[in-house]
């Protein structure tokens, strides 16, 4: 306001000089009327002239302010912890409330702190380089090791900004902290290191697929069991071509109903085309590996062949249902004439019985002890074609 009104002062002042000279100079024959005309309109001109330079400078005034005020909330209530410092000199300029709960320092502490005082000794050395040489090619710069007031270390991931300020050479700087993504990542790599171990002792094949990059790896062990060469990065785990064309749907159906309901672990059973053509019997067992949104990204599974475990299965049911014919036999076949033989036995020792009486008993008994002998014959029979059919493996190829 104050260079809108110095302007106006110095515009009339000007314009009144200037039309003094005039007058002495050039428009001594003009009347005084058309001279105080064209004043007039000069002082008109300025007046407006000032009017909207004042009106101008106020609107670009109110802008800045705003675009200030903007920006001031978005730095003081970003959930993120933003800082600027002053390059030369490392110095913290501002922080933001999510920078001081995030280090522990107050806001006071932080501006009188340069930002190595938030780093381990082993990465001041590394920051300073990495400004030196910093472009605008981008404004991330990787993952770095920070350090609270506590003393506790973490990682973060920090994006660089260069802003005009002070006309120092300043940055904004925006911390996130990744502390939990690499303690997950070096947990998930652990836990496949557990299984790569584990599976040196069970022979269980580990799988791990990228949702997000629609990638599938198999670990140690895929070709040796399956035969597949291909035990590299795969795509299109969606497909499933080696699961058995029976089962193939349903398994598939599975996972992504375990990826929509976000399910922690599974276990699910499947036939396996290996690469001869002959069928495995499988199970699957693995886990869920979630990112901070709680989005499913990981898939980390065990298949175990358990082939063998159902070809003793089937040979049990089989042997149970043997089992059951003999135990029917016992009942029908073997108890009937047994029952006779017995009753024929207490008839024969009645010492009333005639001669005749007592031969046609014996005949009797004779042919109860016939019927028997079949009888045991026949289980015998019926034992040994079990036993020989239960030691046969079952050709799943078949299936």
């Amino acid at each position: 306001m104050k260079s809108i009104v110095f302007y106006l002062v110095v515009g009339i002042l000007l314009l009144l000089v200037g039309d003094r000279i005039i007058e002495l100079v050039i428009m001594k024959s003009k009347e005084p009327e058309l001279q105080y005309e064209f004043l007039s309109k000069d002082i008109i001109l300025v007046v407006a002239v000032a009017y909207i330079t004042y009106f101008c400078v106020h609107f670009y005034l109110s802008n800045i302010k705003m675009t200030s005020i903007h920006y001031q909330k978005l730095f003081a209530g970003s959930p993120y912890a933003i800082y600027v410092m002053e390059k030369k000199t490392l110095k913290f300029l501002a922080v933001n409330e999510a920078m001081t709960n995030l280090y522990g320092y107050s806001e006071e502490e932080f501006l009188s702190m340069t930002a190595l005082a938030i780093r381990p000794e082993e990465e001041r050395e590394r920051i300073v380089s990495f400004l030196n040489t910093f472009g605008n090619t981008t404004s991330r710069s990787g993952k770095w090791l920070h350090q609270k007031k506590n003393g506790e270390k973490f990682y973060v991931s920090i994006t660089f900004h260069a802003v005009p300020l002070f006309n120092k050479e300043t940055y904004m700087v925006m911390v996130t902290d990744i502390n939990q993504a690499i303690l997950d990542e070096k947990k998930i790599s652990d836990l496949l290191h557990l299984y790569e171990t584990v599976n040196k002792a069970t022979n269980d094949v580990i799988w791990d697929y990228d949702l997000t990059a629609d990638e599938l790896h198999w670990m140690q062990g895929y070709q040796e069991t399956y035969g597949y060469a291909d035990n590299g990065n795969t795509s299109n785990f969606w497909m499933m071509p080696k699961v058995y064309h029976e089962d193939r749907q349903k398994t598939i159906d599975f996972f992504k109903q375990l990826v929509a309901d976000r399910t922690k672990s599974w276990s699910i059973e499947y036939r396996y085309v290996s690469v001869d053509g002959s069928l495995r019997y499988i199970e699957d067992r693995g886990f869920v590996i979630f990112n901070e949104n709680e989005i499913p990204v990981r898939l980390i599974g065990a298949m175990q062949d358990v082939t063998q475990h159902k070809e003793y299965e089937q040979q049990l049911l089989s042997q149970n249902e043997y089992l059951k014919e003999i135990a029917w036999i016992n009942s029908h076949q073997v108890r009937r004439p047994l029952c006779n033989i017995m009753g024929l036995v207490e008839l024969i020792k009645n010492p009333d019985n005639s001669q005749e009486e007592t031969l046609q008993l014996i005949e009797m008994l004779s042919d109860s002890s016939k019927e028997l002998d079949d009888a045991v014959i026949q289980v015998n029979k019926q034992a040994v074609d079990g036993k020989v059919q239960n030691t046969q493996k079952v050709n799943f190829s078949n299936h």
